[in-house]
């Protein structure tokens, strides 16, 4: 992989850490939320979901959305790290990817639990964690990649 697209693959996962840090404030702003309260649980529908974060404000907004983003740029990452060929890059990358979707699914089951579920939001926490510690993982391993000189690409 040459030079321009290791440095490409470092900032992306250098934005996702960023990103992660921005969902972890609006997650705690959720968590912390007055209005977070216990309804009534429901079935699976984008509607019911937005519907059912609207009440607890912006944050529950964000939080969702870019939770979904980064489920997005978790792909994208995904798809430069096997590309890199450094194993360690597309090892942590996939295991980021993974504790970012196992996120994003703890967190549609919360929402669809009315909030009352509090494994799922722990299982969010959890996995939140795990995926900033992969992603940093990640980073520090292409530091480690040799710089190619130009004619090497």
């Amino acid at each position: 992989m040459s030079t321009n697209r290791i440095k490409s693959l470092r900032v992306m996962v250098i934005v996702i850490l960023e990103l992660l840090v921005f969902q972890f404030e609006f997650g705690m702003a959720v968590n912390l939320s007055p209005s977070l309260a216990p309804i009534p649980g429901f079935p699976f529908s984008v509607s019911g979901v937005v519907g059912a974060l609207q009440p607890v404000g912006f944050p529950a907004l964000a939080h969702a959305a870019l939770g979904i983003f980064l489920g997005i740029m978790s792909i994208a990452n995904l798809i430069l790290s096997i590309a890199s060929r450094v194993r360690s890059a597309w090892i942590f990358g996939l295991l980021g990817f993974l504790f970012i979707l196992l996120a994003v699914i703890n967190g549609v089951l919360f929402t669809l639990s009315g909030f009352q579920f509090d494994g799922l939001s722990h299982g969010m926490a959890n996995s939140f964690i795990l995926a900033f510690t992969f992603y940093f993982l990640e980073l520090y391993g292409l530091k480690g990649v040799p710089r190619l000189s130009p004619d090497k690409k």
